[in-house]
């Protein structure tokens, strides 16, 4: 197992302990919660080089996104990167706005960037991702669905 490989796991198993009950859809790294009003969407992006990752959030109404050319992605497919709009990342100290790198490991180019630390470490930091979640990302999903009905 790489340590990239280690931290997918953490990561899914965060999401089906965490979002699944929640009503979340989706497989790596793109997932979706659809309601009545709104779908919310997260993404995981991992560096190129591995080493960290980012999770950045999105909405869009609940029948999808069209984009301002016309593509359409229905609900079951729409992903944050459909959305033509910032996306916050998760971890920002100024979130909404601002950049936050999850790091669990080296760089594929830096010494040690194959050694695989314990699980826990890995779920350490999909922890933190969660805990993002339910601090940052849902409040900011619920403001952005009250600016849409104002």
């Amino acid at each position: 197992m790489t340590p990239r490989e280690a931290m997918d796991q953490a990561l899914k198993d965060a999401v089906h302990s965490y979002l699944r009950p929640r009503g979340w859809t989706g497989s790596m790294p793109h997932f979706r919660q659809r309601s009545e009003n709104q779908i919310c969407l997260l993404t995981f992006q991992f560096y190129s080089s591995s080493g960290s990752f980012v999770a950045e959030v999105a909405e869009c109404g609940p029948d999808g996104y069209t984009a301002s050319w016309g593509q359409h992605w229905p609900p079951s497919k729409v992903t944050a990167q459909c959305i033509n709009a910032p996306h916050p990342r998760l971890g920002s100290s100024q979130f909404p706005v601002g950049d936050h790198w999850f790091t669990f490991g080296h760089r594929n180019y830096e010494a040690d960037a194959d050694i695989v630390h314990s699980p826990e470490h890995y779920g350490q930091v999909a922890a933190e991702v969660m805990r993002l979640i339910h601090e940052q990302a849902e409040p900011w999903w619920q403001e952005q669905l009250s600016d849409r009905s104002v």
